[in-house]
């Protein structure tokens, strides 16, 4: 083979070994052997680049694609994916790259009792409470609204008949998005003591609450049985800052 010829062979291989040569993690020339998928570095709000980077890795499965962390020191991450796959992560950074949702919590401390009682201020449950429950009348007590933030606590005293009652809230698991939006409450209801007696638990629960729904959280029987005491929530959430 002549010197031109054996210099065309060698110029090939070099082209070849060139197109397939891997480039670093992160480097977006790797991108020119994966041309369906996009290279964009995003700057993150709220999570560190480290958080964002195990948030969104699981979601990678592309060959050549991958979450990486632009440095220590700068909130931001730096994808390589297909379309599909990194509008599903944007979407995440959505939920989860933003300011602690805060939500506002409506409650009615509600009477169940033996009489013919129907009470305005119940009017929208008085119906469901007695399709539910074996009273025959449903009073209103007392009413309060409180704000707290994702992962947050609330502390309020409320009086009714002559009692006074703490309520505690843990908030956790706030949902924002649709029709999935939804706060997770732990509530318990104590009694406070009068005189010297020890604070009584009236109910205690943990569940799951639809944003702008109105749910019973539990009953308690008191007064020897003649009474129980209805709690409801309602949720709303706060504007929320991405």
């Amino acid at each position: 083979m002549s010197r031109v010829g054996t210099a065309l062979v060698m110029s090939i291989l070099v082209f070849a070994t060139q197109a397939t040569a891997q480039f670093p993690a992160g480097d977006s020339r790797n991108v020119t052997a994966h041309a369906d998928l996009i290279v964009k570095t995003i700057p993150l709000n709220h999570l560190t680049s480290n958080e964002a980077v195990k948030l969104l890795s699981p979601y990678s499965q592309t060959p050549g694609g991958g979450v990486y962390e632009v440095s220590p020191n700068i909130r931001a991450v730096t994808i390589r994916e297909t379309p599909k796959i990194y509008a599903e992560m944007m979407a995440v950074l959505g939920q989860y790259d933003r300011d602690p949702a805060t939500v506002t919590l409506n409650f009615q401390l509600i009477a169940a009792e033996n009489t013919n009682t129907r009470d305005p201020g119940v009017a929208s449950l008085d119906s469901l409470l007695r399709g539910v429950l074996k009273y025959t009348g449903y009073r209103l007590l007392t009413t309060s609204v409180a704000s707290g933030s994702e992962n947050g606590r609330i502390v309020q005293t409320l009086s009714a008949d002559g009692e006074s009652f703490s309520l505690q809230v843990f908030l956790k698991d706030v949902r924002v998005d649709g029709n999935a939006a939804s706060v997770h409450l732990n509530v318990s209801l104590y009694r406070n003591p009068s005189g010297r007696q020890p604070a009584t638990q009236v109910l205690e629960t943990g569940v799951t609450v639809p944003i702008g729904q109105t749910v019973v959280l539990g009953t308690s029987a008191t007064d020897a049985g003649q009474r129980v005491l209805i709690l409801t929530v309602r949720p709303q959430l706060a504007p929320i800052k991405r």
